[in-house]
Formats: structure tokens, sequence, C-alpha cells
């Protein structure tokens, strides 16, 4: 069995934000790629933040293959539950960098 040594990453949420999922880890396939870290930290469905006074959603998963190291991380900012459009979407290969543009994000929501 692998014994993985890997944490949650630590995120600064504003005041008025509902936590609907966290599985965020600071696991970076970018730097640290294995297949088993891979398929055992990596979803669609990472982290889920809701902000119900403002009907925004923020979004964020790994989409693509977590073999082969072929896919990326994803954040969508939806508004009004119109996931068809989202308002904003970043993506990066390095869990560092979303994290960094998901802290940007959080930033500009009005409490």
């Amino acid at each position: 069995l692998l014994k993985m040594e890997i944490s949650f990453q630590q995120i600064i949420l504003p005041n008025n934000c509902i936590v609907n999922k966290n599985v965020f880890s600071t696991y970076d396939p970018e730097i640290e790629y294995s297949e088993e870290k891979s398929l055992a930290y990596l979803q669609e469905d990472l982290l889920q933040l809701e902000f119900k006074n403002l009907n925004l959603v923020i979004d964020l998963g790994w989409y693509g293959e977590s073999r082969g190291n072929l896919g990326a991380f994803k954040i969508y900012v939806i508004k009004d539950f119109d996931w068809e459009n989202p308002i904003k979407i970043e993506t990066s290969k390095s869990q560092k960098e979303i994290t960094l543009k998901l802290e940007q994000i959080l930033s500009e929501i009005p409490n």
C-alpha cells in the first residue's frame, strides 16, 4: 500500500462563503507527478465554493487524464447557476499557479 504524505491546500475564504466540497490537496502533478498520486488526488470535483447572496459558485477540478499526466486544473466561476456560460475560466497544470488564481478570484468577491 502506497503511503502518501499529502495535505489539503490551505485557502483563506471570505465570510460569505459556503464550502460544498473540499478535497483540494497540495499535490502538484506538474512537479511531482506519479500515476498513483494522480489517481488518488485528482478528480473533477476537488473544490466547490458557493456564495448564496451573490448567486455565485466557484468550482475547481482536474480535467483530463490522470494517467500520463494529460490534463489540467480548471476553475469555473458560475453566476446564477448558468453552468453553460461561466463568467470566468482559469486553467493551469500547476497546483501552485491554480491556487494563486483561486486566491485572486476570491479576493475580488465582495463580502
